[in-house]
């Protein structure tokens, strides 16, 4: 392969984008992991405790959603500049916004130290980060297919 093309896969937006969600699927494991084995009663008493909380075992996710966001919405400009634009990034733009709204309102109520809607919010997020996987995984099956189809419509003319 042409060492050209290959750089500009590795740095391609939806390349990004897959190690961003990779990175947001690891900090929803590690935050799983500690509430559920290692600290399964915890409860932030204080203001203090539960910033302390969100800026060490919440850090990974919050970090893996803002990098979803901003790949997205690179790979969405991207495209946009090139007058290439489907319906995969827009949705996979939207996903983004709903799972960073998501981990915005979780870490305001637990900044609160209200606790009852974190379930609601974190399935919110979570559904965001489905939805961008989805369409980011259709739009690749769907461009590896055409590009398959445009391979074998080569060879028929030679």
């Amino acid at each position: 392969m042409d060492e050209t093309l290959e750089n500009d896969h590795r740095s391609s937006p939806r390349t990004w984008m897959w190690a961003a969600l990779v990175l947001q699927l690891f900090g929803l494991a590690l935050d799983a992991l500690w509430h559920g084995l290692i600290n399964p009663n915890f409860e932030a008493v204080t203001a203090d405790q539960m910033v302390t909380h969100l800026s060490t075992v919440h850090l990974p996710i919050y970090i893996g959603v803002l990098s979803v966001l901003v790949s997205t919405t690179w790979a969405l400009v991207d495209q946009m500049r090139q007058s290439k634009l489907g319906v995969a990034m827009p949705i996979a733009f939207a996903g983004a916004l709903v799972s960073t709204i998501g981990e915005i309102w979780h870490a305001y109520t637990h900044l609160q130290l209200n606790t009852h809607s974190g379930p609601i919010a974190g399935t919110m997020s979570s559904l965001g980060l489905i939805v961008v996987v989805t369409a980011l995984w259709l739009s690749d099956r769907r461009g590896a297919g055409g590009a398959q189809q445009r391979n074998l419509y080569e060879r028929r003319r030679a």
